[in-house]
């Protein structure tokens, strides 16, 4: 569901989704270490009974206007990201969560917007919760925050770019892991992210 429509004559955009299923059977990818010089990086197993249930829910409004030259705007964007999913009476695992997924991301940006198609403005990216590497959520991954600024130029046609420089301060952080049943620290699972960094791209519509 995607709504759009002026509240107290402000533009407002909202969108939610929401998601819940019982699953038979997932499989699962998961490093084995089967001695000291070797593991196995993806063993296919089933994780017999497993629940998952989530919202993603979008909105964004204009609450300035008019600020350098007539109908400019400057938006306030966010996406929010809950997942909630578990083993569910497992024989092993109890009911402990899935490794490998966060159950909370949250992206927020203050966007300025010319309508000669120029816009700028800085995003965070936050994930404000730890989550597990393993089945036995013994080991967690961090949570981070990361600042970006984006600028760029789009009316629709033609021609468009943008530059976005990303993890401006340069945060050391764990993106994503490779998932087992038990870890410990002393494992290769996991996946840096990407220190400081600028990104571009250009686009033509007919």
């Amino acid at each position: 569901m995607n709504l759009t429509r002026a509240v107290l004559g402000i533009p407002t955009r909202f969108f939610p989704v929401g998601k819940c299923s019982n699953i038979r059977n997932e499989l699962q990818c998961l490093t084995v270490v089967v001695n000291p010089f070797f593991t196995n990086p993806c063993v296919q197993t089933n994780a017999g009974r497993t629940f998952h249930q989530g919202v993603e829910a979008g909105a964004g409004v204009a609450f300035l206007k008019s600020v350098f030259t007539q109908e400019d705007r400057v938006w306030f964007n966010l996406v929010y990201t809950y997942g909630d999913f578990r083993f569910h009476d497992d024989a092993i695992w109890g009911n402990n969560r899935l490794p490998g997924a966060p159950a909370h991301y949250l992206r927020a940006e203050v966007l300025y917007k010319n309508p000669n198609g120029f816009y700028a403005g800085p995003n965070v990216e936050w994930m404000p919760q730890s989550f597990f590497a393993d089945n036995a959520n013994t080991l967690t991954i961090d949570p981070y925050a990361l600042l970006n600024f984006k600028v760029g130029y789009d009316t629709g046609v033609g021609w468009s770019g943008y530059i976005e420089g990303r993890n401006l301060l340069d945060k050391r952080y764990i993106s994503s892991t490779i998932t087992v049943g038990t870890a410990d620290p002393t494992m290769a699972l996991f996946n840096p992210g990407t220190g400081r960094a600028i990104y571009g791209g250009v686009r033509y519509r007919m």
